[in-house]
């Protein structure tokens, strides 16, 4: 049964956007230029019209003959892929797909938050600075003219009304066609826009990137949490914390000093079970992660308490591994992430696993793994020495736990 029309203008993008379907185990296919009806099961359909650096004209022609014998009612859900920094026929392009399915509710937000690209005000932006004053804004082929997505939807634009959402507000009062331009600063963001838009009685169509995409089917196919615990001093470790933390993703620290007493879990584990129900990935972190100093002070009081370095070390790590026990056997979780390698010895020494099967590599050394048998058999396991990969290493071993 068909689920999504994805209407992209390269072919890289329509890639990219389905990909965000896969990862929810629909099968997908791209095709280049018209669709030639297939025997196959196809629940996610992604039309690329390769129109991004040819005339507006020419393009809005392209988009509607590749869409001929395309039955727009079979598709619940369609989206019209635009780029992240607003290259191509944007507004003829849309306008052509929002005629093929008939929207009433244009909704449009290119944010792509995991790439830096967000909607603020009605502007794009990338990595905080306004799209025309980056490099991306500069296409040599097409160059941007409007990073503002309010003044660029409205040129020429009589049939609908051009309205602005500010991030996590409800959709304001709408009368009639409009096109909404929704902000979004991070990925959750886009999930709530999504949600809202689920609820409307209008026939929507979708206007953004690969963001968007993901949140479409995220919504749709909610993922259970995935729980990752951090207790790597590595410096490298440090800035794939903080990248994850800045990008949306729920961060609990613990006291590394509490870990060499009596530590009371519930408040920990009360929020990030709360995390997690929510399908959201949640990180349980040791506070030395972030603070150099934290560690030196755990040691200052462990020799108070008469324990050597070592000792201070497998304490803490003991009271870690039985802290990501706890969260294991009360939070619905996919999967678990843990770095470095006495965290990940501990914890699975406590939840008896012995065996582990190497599915993939996430990244350069990274391992995707699978508990084959036992209580946990099926699990999945992401583990990655502390100094291992790049700053979005963490936030992308979390999203590989999610899929389906």
């Amino acid at each position: 049964m068909h689920q999504y029309l994805i209407v992209a203008d390269d072919f890289t993008g329509a890639n990219d956007s389905g990909l965000q379907l896969r990862r929810k185990g629909l099968s997908t296919h791209v095709t280049i230029g018209k669709y030639t009806r297939s025997e196959k099961t196809i629940e996610a359909l992604v039309l690329d019209t390769e129109s991004r650096n040819i005339d507006e004209k020419e393009a809005s022609v392209l988009v509607r003959s590749t869409l001929e014998g395309v039955d727009a009612e079979s598709f619940p859900i369609v989206m019209k892929k635009i780029d992240s920094t607003l290259r191509g026929n944007l507004c003829a392009e849309v306008m052509e797909v929002a005629a093929f399915c008939a929207a009433e509710l244009i909704i449009v937000s290119p944010a792509f938050p995991d790439q830096g690209r967000t909607v603020e005000g009605g502007r794009l932006f990338v990595h905080g600075k306004p799209l025309l004053e980056t490099e991306h804004g500069k296409d040599p082929r097409k160059p941007v003219e409007e990073d503002n997505l309010l003044t660029l939807f409205s040129k020429g634009q009589s049939v609908y009304a051009v309205v602005l959402q500010e991030a996590g507000a409800a959709f304001p009062a709408l009368e009639g066609k409009a096109i909404l331009v929704c902000d979004a600063r991070t990925q959750e963001d886009l999930y709530n826009l999504v949600r809202l838009a689920r609820k409307r009685e209008e026939k929507v169509l979708y206007v953004g990137s690969a963001g968007l995409a993901d949140a479409l089917c995220n919504v749709q196919y909610p993922s259970r949490g995935v729980l990752g615990m951090v207790a790597s001093l590595s410096e490298v470790t440090r800035n794939q914390v903080r990248y994850a933390k800045e990008h949306g993703i729920f961060t609990e620290v613990v006291e590394v000093e509490s870990l060499l007493g009596e530590v009371d879990p519930y408040p920990i584990i009360k929020r990030v079970k709360e995390a997690i129900s929510q399908s959201k990935p949640a990180l349980v972190v040791v506070s030395s992660v972030l603070d150099e100093s934290a560690f030196s002070r755990s040691l200052e009081e462990g020799s108070k308490r008469g324990l050597s370095s070592d000792a201070v070390a497998a304490t803490i790590r003991d009271s870690f591994s039985l802290m990501g026990k706890a969260l294991v056997e009360q939070c619905e979780i996919s999967g678990l992430f843990l770095t470095g390698g006495d965290t990940a010895f501990g914890l699975l020494e406590v939840l008896g696993i012995h065996e582990v099967e190497i599915i993939r590599e996430v990244q350069g050394g990274i391992p995707l793994l699978e508990v084959p048998t036992g209580g946990y058999a099926s699990m999945r396991i992401v583990t990655k020495a502390g100094a291992f990969g790049n700053d979005q290493a963490i936030a992308y071993s979390l999203r590989v736990l999610q899929e389906r």
